[in-house]
């Protein structure tokens, strides 16, 4: 089954966050826990994640969300070799750190060693759909940040062309 028909059939991570209006026109998502979180992609990454919200998290989202794509679509396994290149900067300790990182927070699902049986788990479709639907259009490529999330999508796209 392709990704995209498995995307279409899952409730996104954050379905649960509810639109809040401050003042006049300022909304805001609330959490269950009643805490306001900017956007979707913030309260994942602090709140699911417990990540600090010190910087711009774009570029390690959009890394999350490539490796996730790439292991939806079995890349991981029919060339792990392309990802550690183009998503990893050639790390294979990263890569396998990264994986491992992934199975614990319960996004990925494996049986023996987490590089050739891992799968998405219910909860990963669930932040690949969130992901997805959230992915920047990246334009301004003078940021730091933008320009790491930028080759990251170039990274994904060579992977997946092949």
């Amino acid at each position: 089954m392709s990704h995209e028909l498995v995307l279409a059939q899952v409730r996104p991570w954050g379905s649960t966050l509810q639109p809040v209006t401050i003042g006049r026109s300022h909304v805001v998502l609330q959490a269950p826990d009643g805490h306001l979180w900017d956007s979707v992609r913030d309260a994942f990454w602090g709140h699911h994640l417990d990540m600090c919200m010190c910087e711009d998290q774009t570029d390690q989202l959009e890394l999350m969300r490539a490796t996730l794509r790439c292991v939806a679509e079995e890349m991981h396994r029919i060339d792990p070799q392309a990802m550690i290149r183009h998503l990893f900067d050639g790390s294979d300790l990263f890569f396998r750190c990264y994986m491992l990182d992934l199975s614990n927070r319960d996004l990925l699902e494996h049986q023996g060693t987490v590089f050739k049986h891992a799968q998405l788990s219910s909860l990963g479709w669930s932040v690949l759909a969130m992901l997805e639907a959230t992915k920047p259009v990246l334009i301004d490529h003078d940021d730091a940040t933008q320009q790491r999330s930028a080759a990251i999508q170039r990274g994904e796209q060579r992977i997946l062309a092949r």
